[in-house]
C-alpha cells in the first residue's frame, strides 16, 4: 500500500523545483518526509533503514520508530535545531547525529532537513536527508587518537632528551671546569698528563657539542610562528657569524640568486643553511679553497635552493644515508661532527613541507637541493 506521504513528496517535487534540488544536492543514504501536523507520521525511504541493517518492511511509517536508536544527546542537538529552523528559514537544520546499527555498532549520520510551509510561512511538513558519514567520522575518529598518542609519544621523548641531556651536561661542566684548573698547572704535568689532559678537554667539549645539538633537533618540532625572511640578508648573517671559519679555510660563500623573501620559521631555516655551509666547507680537500655557492628561485608552489661546493663529494650509495640522524661517512680523526647536522636538516625542511636531496660524486663536489612549500 502506498503511503499518503510518499504520493505527497512526488507531487511537490513536481511543483517546487526546491524540492527536487534539495534531494539532488543530498547525494543521499536515505530520505524522510514528516507531517508536522500529524508529528506521530513520518515516511522513511527503504535506504534510511538499510543503512542501519534494519528490514525497512518490518519498520513502520513513526516518528518513534527511529527515535528509540538515536542517541539521545544528539536527538536533543537535532530538536533544539528543529525548533530553530522552523521560527527562522536562515537557521540551518543540519547535524551529525549517531545510530546504533541493528548490530550494535555506531553508524554516524549527518542529518539536514528543510521545512515546508504553508501560505502564512507555518510549517506544516519536514523533509530530510541522511548521509552516512561513518568511514569518515572513524577514520577522523582513529587520526585524533593516533595523533594525540604520538603527541604524548613526542612530549615524553623530549622531556626524556631535556632530562638526559641536562643531567650529562651538569658533569660535562665539572669536568671541564676541573680541567681548566689543571691546565693553569699544565707546566707541572708530565708529557702523559699533558696529553691526558688534551684528550680530556678535546673529549668533553666534542660531548658539549654533541648535547647541544641533540637539545636543538628535539625542539624543533615545537610550535612557531613563520615569518618574513630575507634570504640574503640570513646568508650575509651568516658569513658574519662564521667569519672565523671562512677565514680559517680561505673560503669564498656566496649568493647568486635573485633578491627573495619567503615564508619560513627563520631560526630553523637559517640553521638549515648554516649546516649546509658549514659542510661545505669542512668536507674539502686541505688543497682546496673551499667555494660555496647558494641559488634559489621562485617556482610555482615553493621555493627551490641549491648550496652548491667544490669538496670531497659524496659516493652515491650514502645519498640518502647521510640523512639518517648519527650517520656519519668519516672517522672523527678524518672530519669533526656529531652526525646530527644533516638530519637536522631534513627535518627544517620537512617542517616547511619540502623535500632534500643532493646530486654529487667523489671528488668532484656535491650540491645540496631542498624546496621550501609556500603552503
Amino acid at each position: 500500500m502506498t503511503h499518503y506521504l510518499r504520493e505527497e513528496l512526488y507531487d511537490l517535487i513536481k511543483t517546487d523545483s526546491r524540492i527536487f534540488d534539495f534531494i539532488q544536492a543530498g547525494s543521499l543514504d536515505g530520505i524522510w518526509y514528516w507531517d508536522l501536523e500529524n508529528p506521530e507520521h513520518e515516511w522513511m525511504s527503504e535506504k534510511f533503514w538499510t543503512e542501519l541493517g534494519y528490514d525497512p518492511a518490518k519498520k513502520p511509517h513513526k516518528a518513534s520508530a527511529w527515535q528509540d536508536i538515536i542517541n539521545q544527546d544528539d536527538l536533543n542537538v537535532a530538536i533544539e535545531n528543529f525548533n530553530k529552523h522552523c521560527a527562522d528559514p536562515n537557521h540551518p537544520y543540519d547535524q551529525i547525529v549517531r545510530y546504533k546499527h541493528k548490530n550494535g555498532s555506531t553508524v554516524y549520520i549527518r542529518c539536514r532537513g528543510l521545512a515546508i510551509r504553508d501560505k502564512n510561512g507555518h510549517p506544516i511538513r519536514m523533509l530530510g536527508a541522511h548521509n552516512n558519514i561513518t568511514t569518515a567520522m572513524t577514520t577522523a575518529e582513529e587520526l585524533r587518537l593516533t595523533n594525540l598518542e604520538l603527541k604524548k609519544n613526542n612530549d615524553e621523548l623530549q622531556q626524556f632528551t631535556y632530562i638526559t641531556s641536562h643531567d650529562l651536561q651538569e658533569p660535562l661542566n665539572s669536568i671541564i671546569s676541573y680541567s681548566y684548573l689543571l691546565e693553569n698547572n699544565r707546566a707541572n704535568l708530565d708529557d702523559l698528563g699533558k696529553k691526558s689532559l688534551d684528550v680530556i678537554a678535546e673529549s668533553t667539549q666534542r660531548m658539549k657539542e654533541f648535547i647541544t645539538s641533540l637539545l636543538d633537533y628535539s625542539r624543533l618540532d615545537k610550535q612557531k610562528p613563520l615569518v618574513e625572511v630575507d634570504v640574503n640578508k640570513v646568508i650575509n648573517d651568516l658569513k658574519i657569524d662564521l667569519n672565523s671559519l671562512i677565514k680559517k679555510k680561505d673560503a669564498m660563500v656566496k649568493y647568486i640568486g635573485p633578491p627573495l623573501s619567503i615564508q619560513a620559521f627563520k631560526t630553523d631555516f637559517t640553521k638549515l643553511l648554516q649546516n649546509l655551509i658549514v659542510n661545505g666547507i669542512k668536507y674539502t680537500d686541505e688543497t682546496t679553497k673551499p667555494i660555496i655557492e647558494i641559488n634559489a628561485e621562485e617556482a610555482e608552489g615553493e621555493y627551490q635552493f641549491s648550496v652548491t661546493d667544490n669538496g670531497i663529494g659524496i659516493a652515491e650509495e650514502h645519498h640518502q644515508k647521510i640523512f639518517e640522524i648519527f650517520q656519519r661517512l668519516h672517522t672523527r680523526d678524518e672530519y669533526v661532527g656529531t652526525g646530527i647536522g644533516l638530519s637536522y636538516c631534513k627535518k627544517v625542511v620537512d617542517l616547511h613541507n619540502g623535500k632534500i636531496w643532493l646530486t654529487s660524486k667523489e671528488g668532484k663536489g656535491s650540491t645540496f637541493h631542498f624546496t621550501i612549500s609556500k603552503a
